[in-house]
């Protein structure tokens, strides 16, 4: 069994809030790797997540040598380019990438899903999935999670959007809980 590591933009000043979800939602333990908390006028938040998460996960990378890993993030901010930057800077180390595609924005998971011939080139792959199920679905397939455990991704993804067996209407006028495929560039 390998490692969990966490890597996150958010600050150290939350550390007890994030352990503490992470605990009541059974999240396996790991390293928890956060930011300092830069309130300086003009700051660039956006150019501190991407230096931050790329730095810690390359460090993370470099001291598991021998390691195999598998990169989850989502759209809502550089995930995507940081890992593209990452699988590049260590082809045949990263198994997979998993983006959760969180925006709901036809541009922007189009771009994201361009970004997988690079990717591909470097020998990984790259799954971008509506939900956490569709993560899981694929990540099963592979061998990684235990396909019995799928079903329990599945009770808690429809208790999270509401009772099982509905969906959900979401601010943009679609649904969540719709059960779609994650989209596999390999």
């Amino acid at each position: 069994r390998n490692p969990v590591f966490y890597v996150s933009s958010s600050p150290w000043n939350i550390y007890d809030v994030i352990t503490e979800f992470m605990d009541l939602q059974h999240v396996p333990r790991g390293p928890l790797i956060l930011r300092d908390w830069d309130l300086a006028i003009g700051s660039r938040a956006s150019s501190r997540h991407f230096d931050h998460k790329g730095v810690a996960i390359r460090r993370i990378l470099e001291m598991y040598p021998s390691l195999p890993f598998i990169l989850i993030g989502d759209t809502s901010q550089h995930d995507p380019e940081i890992y593209r930057a990452i699988v590049a800077a260590f082809p045949e180390r990263i198994r997979a990438i998993y983006i959760r595609d969180v925006t709901r924005d036809a541009v922007r998971s189009a771009a994201v899903r361009a970004l997988g011939e690079e990717i591909i080139a470097a020998r990984s792959v790259l799954v971008l999935a509506e939900d956490t199920l569709g993560v899981a679905t694929h990540a099963a397939e592979q061998g990684w999670i235990a396909v019995d455990s799928l079903e329990r991704v599945r009770d808690d993804k429809q208790e999270d959007e509401g009772k099982k067996g509905e969906k959900v209407a979401t601010p943009d006028g679609g649904e969540r809980g719709t059960g779609a495929p994650p989209t596999v560039v390999q």
